[in-house]
């Protein structure tokens, strides 16, 4: 079937139209009037019996079913953040997650891509990010593979610390254990402890776990070998005292 508009030497009267119904479907193609050729067949997309739509299947099973990628251009954004999936319930009434593209377009490396998350319930604020293979929860930026802005709960947390000294070194006979008075005079000129950062160091850059807890866990044993060498003193002075009681008797 041709649909066609008058011809006239500068096709102002537009393009001819036609259709093909075979069993594959229905088909159309177009072509000016003085063109040499019609234009490649496009296929209308129609929906089965269940109100199914099928891309590139004949067999839709589901409201709509694409074999082959799926491209949502956005054009009059060309940086920042894309169109949007939204998913709803109730009709339009009450929508539900976005999910959206987002891509900061610069030259060469600079470019940055990825994904974004939002609900309806946070008034569509932004709160899941895939950014460059990072993650951010609550973080537009992430520079981390996962920056969360917000307080993480967790039953365990398992940290490696290959590449780390684990602090039992504070127990072998060639450690120099700092005395006491070493430790005074730290805190006296630094007011804290020596390889502990500083409360200015850890509100500017915050801390590493791993490494903190690594830290710790070598003052606590500088602490209990103080505490056995107190110990040994406080024995023997008890030993002396007795044996200054029993010459007196």
């Amino acid at each position: 079937m041709t649909l066609s508009p008058w011809t006239d030497l500068d096709n102002s009267g537009d393009k001819n139209h036609q259709l093909n119904f075979n069993n594959g479907g229905i088909f159309y193609r177009t072509a000016f009037p003085r063109d040499t050729k019609w234009g490649g067949w496009k296929k209308f997309v129609i929906t089965d019996e269940n109100g199914n739509v099928g891309i590139g299947n004949s067999d839709p099973l589901a409201k709509l079913d694409v074999s082959g990628d799926l491209v949502l251009r956005n054009y009059e954004n060309y940086g920042g953040k894309g169109n949007k999936i939204i998913f709803t319930a109730y009709g339009n009434d009450l929508q539900g997650p976005q999910i959206r593209s987002y891509l900061s377009f610069a030259s060469g490396t600079n470019s940055r891509m990825g994904l974004i998350l939002s609900s309806y319930s946070k008034g569509y604020k932004d709160e899941l990010f895939l950014i460059d293979g990072n993650v951010g929860i609550g973080k537009e930026n992430p520079s981390n593979k996962l920056d969360v802005n917000g307080t993480i709960h967790s039953k365990e947390v398992k940290i490696d610390m290959s590449g780390w000294d684990w602090p039992d070194f504070v127990f072998k006979k060639e450690y120099n254990l700092p005395t006491l008075e070493e430790v005074e005079k730290h805190i006296v000129e630094k007011g804290h402890l020596e390889n502990i950062p500083s409360e200015e160091e850890v509100l500017t850059n915050g801390i590493n776990l791993g490494e903190m807890n690594a830290k710790l866990l070598q003052k606590i044993e500088e602490l209990t070998l103080y505490m056995i060498e107190q110990n040994k003193s406080i024995e023997s002075l008890k030993q002396e005292l007795k044996n200054i009681k029993s010459k007196e008797k």
